[in-house]
């Protein structure tokens, strides 16, 4: 334990040098203000919003296996729908996070960046506006601070003197907070490994550790296994819990793997997916872009300083960045929801880091130095003109769809028998004010890739959807058959913004089902109606809404 005390007394050393640093402080508070002031004073209902006590109180996180969260919530209760107060903690990590990667990198580069690099690491990975996709399920943003906090705080605990591998008590300590992470996140073992690859490549780079192949792997290998012990810890504890609270399995996490449906059966499937969510939607969706520029870089680098060296260790440490970002596409057999890239934002700043490193340490005359800060300085700014994108459009959401709550319960108060349980159903569609930001037009050169791609040719002007969480209506989350035995979602909405209509059950839902299908689509007349035992309210019933009955 000798070890990890020392390593805590530098790291709150390093931490307190970025603390104390103005240059650093200022421009990250002012970039962590500037991407989530809006949404932190315009809170909206989003989905899993109005779910959080089935959540976290009647154990279906402990059920996908989140048992941090939990203990989280048993020891402070703070997973409510409570708006700024879980925001703002989750902000506060972010910025923490931000601080702990600058600490980590300071050590492991032997305090050879410069300072400015810092300053853009630290502002690229607060404002990187993928996080969007999760940051407005507020059940879930606290989490995601969180866990970025906690990788860069364990990676630094670790080193030491990687030399000597036999170390069970850091190891113990190591695994366990590994474990506590992953249980927040599962997808955190893909920051955690990408940020093996992060060390070792400044090492590499600025220490006077030997640069042979087999020696980085060893040191590799000394990060790896922690987090394999730490795998195995969580899956202990969360089968211990399972059995002692006698839990079953949730269906609500997607955590499957496709590659039990064969081989050459799922990889056509997987190459259509990635190339649609990580390529084609780089002509529209910007932090995508800026993934492809920051992968495309990191491919310069690979061959230019694996030429510099002379070295393929170089050039796999890389290669390897790169391949870790999409571990988990690669492991499950399906393309990772955006939700679940919380790396790409540790990626994207790192490699804006080493480039920025680079210039300042090449031989190039100062007007170039001060032209490349300029352009990192426009593209941050692009990003902070997307992530308030995406919050003002999810708020925009909110505010539309309660519009509707008002105007539906405002003609079933007038016109309903109100001792009768209302039966939401159907699938609410968004008006086009918020479709128009959130998907490809068939005229674009997206919408034309995607058509082309797989054959779909859809009625209107767009041609998908390219966001994922972004954009999705509460609504059509909330009718129907979200959580079997509990209050509808829709009606707990409706509840909140003060309209306590007597709930239905599932048994009403599939006696009204039938009833629906025929009946014209919400806001049409007729779309609402009475029988002698319910009101039934017909958002349009689709396909997709009779699959999920079918699901239930």
């Amino acid at each position: 334990m000798e070890t990890t005390m020392v390593n805590l007394k530098e790291l709150k050393e390093n931490v307190k040098y970025f603390l104390n640093s103005k240059w650093v402080m200022i421009p990250l508070l002012l970039v962590t203000i500037m991407s989530y002031g809006f949404t932190l004073t315009h809170p909206s209902m989003s989905v899993d919003d109005t779910a959080m006590d089935y959540y976290y109180r009647q154990n279906e996180l402990l059920r996908q296996g989140r048992f941090f969260q939990v203990f989280i919530d048993k020891i402070l209760g703070i997973y409510n729908f409570r708006p700024f107060v879980l925001d703002f903690l989750a902000i506060l990590c972010l910025v923490a996070a931000a601080v702990l990667w600058c600490s980590l990198f300071k050590k492991v580069s032997g305090d050879k960046l410069k300072l400015i690099v810092y300053i853009f690491f630290a502002c690229f990975f607060v404002s990187y506006p993928l996080i969007t996709e999760i940051f407005i399920y507020m059940g879930s943003d606290f989490e995601i601070g969180l866990g970025h906090a906690m990788i860069p705080f364990i990676l630094f605990v670790l080193l030491s003197d990687t030399k000597k591998l036999n170390k069970p008590g850091l190891y113990i300590l190591a695994s366990f907070l590994i474990a506590l992470t992953l249980s927040l996140y599962e997808s955190f073992a893909v920051v955690y490994l990408f940020g093996i690859f992060a060390i070792l490549i400044l090492r590499f780079l600025y220490s006077d550790d030997s640069r042979k192949f087999k020696d980085v792997f060893s040191r590799g290998v000394y990060f790896v296994i922690p987090l394999i012990i730490g795998i195995i810890f969580r899956f202990l504890i969360d089968m211990s819990l399972r059995i002692i609270l006698q839990l079953g399995t949730s269906i609500n996490a997607s955590k499957e793997i496709h590659w039990d449906q064969g081989f050459m059966e799922n990889l056509p499937k997987l190459f259509r997916g990635v190339t649609l969510s990580f390529f084609y939607n780089a002509l529209v969706y910007l932090p995508i872009t800026i993934l492809l520029i920051t992968i495309g870089a990191t491919l310069i680098l690979m061959f230019w300083q694996g030429f510099k060296y002379r070295s393929l260790t170089i050039a796999a440490l890389y290669l390897g960045s790169i391949v870790s970002l999409f571990s988990l596409t690669i492991f499950q057999g399906i393309e990772t929801p955006y939700r679940a890239c919380s790396v790409f934002s540790v990626f994207t700043a790192f490699v804006f880091m080493l480039l920025l490193q680079f210039v300042e340490e090449g031989k190039f005359r100062i007007e170039i130095k001060r032209a490349f800060v300029v352009v990192l300085c426009i593209v941050l700014i692009w990003q902070l003109n997307d992530i308030n994108k995406w919050f003002y459009v999810d708020y925009m959401r909110y505010e539309e769809e309660v519009n509707v709550v008002n105007q539906v319960a405002a003609e079933i108060r007038s016109n309903y028998d109100l001792n009768k349980p209302v039966v939401f159903l159907g699938d609410y569609k968004l008006s086009d004010n918020i479709n128009q930001y959130t998907s490809a037009e068939k005229t674009s050169l997206a919408g034309k890739l995607y058509m082309n791609l797989t054959g779909i040719v859809p009625d209107g002007k767009y041609a998908y959807k390219y966001v994922q969480s972004n954009g999705d209506s509460f609504l059509d989350w909330a009718v129907g058959w979200n959580f079997e035995n509990n209050v509808s979602e829709a009606h707990k909405f409706f509840k909140d913004l003060g309209y306590d209509f007597k709930a239905d059950n599932y048994t009403m839902r599939e006696e009204a089902l039938p009833l629906a299908k025929d009946k014209p689509q919400w806001p049409k007349n007729g779309s609402i109606f009475e029988t002698d035992e319910f009101i039934v309210v017909n958002f349009g019933i689709t396909e997709k809404f009779e699959n999920q009955v079918k699901l239930n």
